[in-house]
This record gives structure tokens, C-alpha cells and sequence, in this order.
């Protein structure tokens, strides 16, 4: 069995704490960084201090699980992102006029690892938007066959020129609100976060029961709803129970037109129409890419041990096509399953579950 051991989370409605406080608001908007575009900022960081920021998040999550010395030196380290060392390289470019001054991506995980005092096992994954729930995937695997005793995972994602504009080449930008499931949702609104879950044998609230990943050959952009189905079940599966054990999902909604249809077909391919609960928590931090897996984790799970689920905000017209409306007012917590989607470019497709109970 594999638990959530500690956690941290920096993103734009801020730290851990405070970002209690945002969700029950549930009036936090995106800011603009040109005439158009929005973009979910961390409050008050420099693109400089990238290591600083990574290393506070662990330190954080470490203190969480109140972690000794000897902990932290056996512990493995696994770095989920699609973005990397770009925000740097962004930088560089404009002060030295050096392109691509620095691309060796394994250098983050050793940096930090040096930093932390991590001597164990450290990798660095990266497949789009499921880098970071890779990572747990593949973090709790390695627990579980006793390879290692915990895994410290780290989903990191700020800023950069170049992924805001590849998106708006391919005209998958919202200009107005992140809107999932939403008959009028016209796109993505990106954002940058940095979380850290940590993963140990050690019993907790939280158990990550199971989970899967999967490669979806039909197209780079566009994920099929036999593909999307087939992860969650696969992950259902490997948790020992079956659909209709599931008392919510997470989903990934992205609240593009083409992504949502698909998810939801999917919804409905898995769970017949006894659709559970639904929470989408892009519209509070934006769509964090590489890091959307372990922050919205740890987003859920925050809010889970505050007693409720976060409604999903600027959800006003069900779509016929994708027939879901997530819950648009805030639930109670409760003891049981959830299922957290995360769906990427190239076709790489992840589902886990949580389990929270005594």
C-alpha cells in the first residue's frame, strides 16, 4: 500500500493554505499579460529564483511529513514537467542572446537533489500534460515493489513565451474564462503552479490505490474516447475495485471544444449513464501542463481535509455533446474513491485513484 505522506503546493491562488480560502471564494481570476492573453500567475516569484522555488516546495512537503535526516537521504526524487528549463533558457536568450543556453534537463533534478540532500534514485519525466501524474504513477510503483521506501514528486511549471504562444498558435486559447463542459467554453487559459507529493509505505488519509497510463497512436492532438476510457478502467482495475466504487472524478478538462466531448464520451463509455460526481479545478489555477497531476492532487486533497469538494466555477449552459455538468455547488467531503484524469499531447493518457479514508 502507498500513501500520501506530505505535500506542498505554490500556485496562483498561493500557498497551500491560502489557497483554501481562494477555492471558497471561488472568484479568482486569470491576469493579462498582453492585450489579450490570460494567464494564471504565481504571486511575488522571479523567473531567476527557478531552483529556490523548486527546492521551497520540497522543503515544505518534507516538512509536512516531518521527515529525519536519514528520510531524506534514501528517499528517490522524480521531477515531472513539460516545460523544463525553458522560463531559464527564455531568460538567457534575452540577456546573453543565447539560444538554448542550457537544455541538459536531468542538471534540475541533480541540482536539487544536492540541495535537499536526496541520495537515492532521481529522474526527471516528461510527456506533456502527464508528466507529474506519471511520476506518481511510476513513483508508486516502485514503492510498491519494494524498490524503494518513498519518492519525493515534484510537479513544476512557470511561466514561458513559448509554450503561452504555441498554444495560441493552435488557436486553443480562451481569451474569457476557463469553462468546462460549458456549451459556450472556447479554450484553455494556462497558468504555472509547483507542487510536491510525497509517497511512502507510512499510513495515511490519502492512499494512491492505483493507476495507469496509456498511449494513444491515433493522433499527436486529439485523444480518442476508446483510448480515454480504457486508461480509467485500467486504473480502476488496478485499485481492486470497480466503477461503480468511484464516488467522484477529477476530470482533466481542458474546456477546449474537441477535448471535452471526448473526455465526457469517455465519462460515459466507463460509467453508463451512472456518472459520479464531477469536479474540474482548472478554472481556479489554469492549466498547469506538466505539473496539472501532482497539483491538482494535492489541490483535492487539501480541500478534501477542509471538509468539502470545490464546486466548479463559470459553469452556466450544459452542452448537449457532452451531457455532463459538474458540481456547481460545493460537497461535503467524503470517505472513498476518487478518480483523477490527466489526458496529453502525443497521446499519453493517465488516470489515478485516490482512496481517503481511516
Amino acid at each position: 500500500m502507498v500513501y500520501i505522506e506530505g505535500y506542498s503546493l505554490l500556485s496562483a491562488i498561493e500557498d497551500t493554505t491560502n489557497a483554501i480560502k481562494q477555492l471558497r471564494k471561488n472568484s479568482y481570476e486569470p491576469i493579462l499579460i498582453d492585450e489579450e492573453i490570460k494567464y494564471y500567475k504565481i504571486p511575488n516569484i522571479k523567473p531567476l529564483d527557478y531552483y529556490n522555488i523548486i527546492e521551497k516546495s520540497v522543503i515544505d512537503a518534507i516538512n509536512s511529513a516531518n521527515l529525519s535526516k536519514d528520510e531524506i537521504e534514501n528517499s528517490a526524487l522524480f521531477i515531472g514537467t513539460s516545460s523544463a528549463k525553458l522560463p531559464l533558457n527564455e531568460i538567457y536568450a534575452k540577456q546573453d542572446k543565447e539560444i538554448l543556453k542550457d537544455l541538459e534537463i536531468d542538471k534540475i533534478t541533480k541540482n536539487i537533489a544536492d540541495k535537499i540532500g536526496i541520495k537515492n534514485i532521481k529522474t526527471i519525466i516528461s510527456t506533456a500534460c502527464t508528466s507529474s501524474s506519471n511520476a506518481l504513477i511510476q513513483a508508486r510503483e516502485l514503492i510498491k515493489n519494494n524498490m524503494v521506501d518513498r519518492v519525493i514528486v515534484v510537479g513544476i511549471e512557470l511561466y514561458n513565451e513559448f509554450t503561452i504562444r504555441g498554444f495560441d498558435s493552435f488557436m486553443l486559447l480562451s481569451y474569457d474564462k476557463l469553462r468546462p463542459f460549458d456549451k459556450n467554453r472556447d479554450g484553455i487559459i494556462l497558468g504555472e503552479a509547483i507542487s510536491t507529493v510525497i509517497l511512502s509505505k507510512k499510513k495515511s488519509s490519502f492512499e494512491l490505490v492505483g493507476g495507469a497510463i496509456k498511449v494513444d497512436t491515433t493522433s499527436i492532438t486529439s485523444p480518442t474516447p476508446q483510448n480515454l476510457a480504457s486508461v480509467m478502467q485500467e486504473a480502476i482495475r488496478s485499485a481492486n475495485i470497480t466503477p461503480k466504487d468511484i464516488d467522484i472524478v477529477k476530470t482533466h478538462s481542458t474546456a477546449t471544444k474537441q477535448n471535452d466531448e471526448v473526455e465526457a464520451e469517455a465519462l460515459y463509455k466507463v460509467f453508463n449513464s451512472q456518472i459520479p460526481k464531477i469536479v474540474a479545478l482548472k478554472p481556479y489555477i489554469g492549466h498547469t501542463l506538466g505539473a496539472s497531476g501532482t497539483n491538482e492532487l494535492v489541490l483535492l486533497i487539501e480541500s478534501i481535509k477542509n471538509g468539502f469538494i470545490p464546486k466548479t466555477i463559470n459553469f452556466l449552459d450544459i452542452d448537449d455533446k457532452c451531457n455532463i455538468i459538474p458540481n456547481i455547488e460545493e460537497l461535503s467531503a467524503i470517505k472513498g474513491y476518487y478518480l483523477l484524469n490527466y489526458f496529453g499531447f502525443g497521446g499519453n493518457n493517465s488516470s489515478l485513484v485516490l482512496r481517503y479514508g481511516d
